[in-house]
């Protein structure tokens, strides 16, 4: 397991007093299992690099508030961990009223598959998504807070195939999705002129 792409992060107080009213966060937040840490995946971007989800997506009104968590999995049980991530969406993620826009949805499902898939990777690669399936099981409704769940199936080669959840943190769920995803060389910026 690679634990160099995403550092260590205990949440602020900002961010725990913003889940604290769900009683599903709240045990995410005080679970003695869970190593909270930050990224470029929910979090503000520098930059050019994810600046989609960290920089244009990242205000009071769509992605207000995320703490990503990792779940690690047992010694020698030759499983992989499992990332989950609380989020508070504001209304200007809608694509009907007071519910979440399907392809922000999948967006979502495709950086928290991402966010596993990096677990797993080499420090001198990239991941790219090949293929990303998603099933819509309810309507997001919005503003909320809900639960990404995501973790590796399986490796092959330069192939990694997840799966992952949209949820409520009481059992609802909201949308699946299956992923397939290629280790690639890493990508350089582009040179400015």
């Amino acid at each position: 397991m690679n634990t160099k792409h995403l550092p260590r992060r205990d949440p602020t107080p900002e961010i725990k007093a913003h889940f604290a009213s769900l009683p599903w966060c709240v045990a995410l937040f005080e679970d003695p299992t869970l190593l909270p840490y930050t990224n470029a995946t929910f979090s503000s971007a520098t930059g050019t690099f994810n600046s989609f989800i960290g920089k244009t997506l990242a205000t009071n009104d769509t992605i207000i508030f995320s703490q990503p968590f990792l779940k690690p999995p047992k010694p020698e049980s030759g499983q992989y961990p499992e990332v989950l991530a609380c989020l508070s969406l504001g209304s200007g993620v809608n694509g009907h009223h007071d519910t979440c826009h399907g392809g922000f949805v999948s967006v979502l499902l495709d950086e928290a598959c991402g966010n596993a898939v990096l677990w797993e990777t080499p420090d001198d690669k990239a991941t790219m998504t090949a293929y990303l399936r998603v099933d819509y099981k309810k309507p997001v409704r919005t503003p909320g807070k809900i639960l990404c769940r995501a973790s590796v199936e399986r490796k092959e080669g330069k192939k990694v195939w997840v799966k992952g959840s949209l949820e409520d943190g009481t059992g609802t769920v909201y949308a699946t999705a299956e992923t397939l995803f290629i280790a690639t060389e890493q990508i350089k910026p582009l040179e400015r002129l």
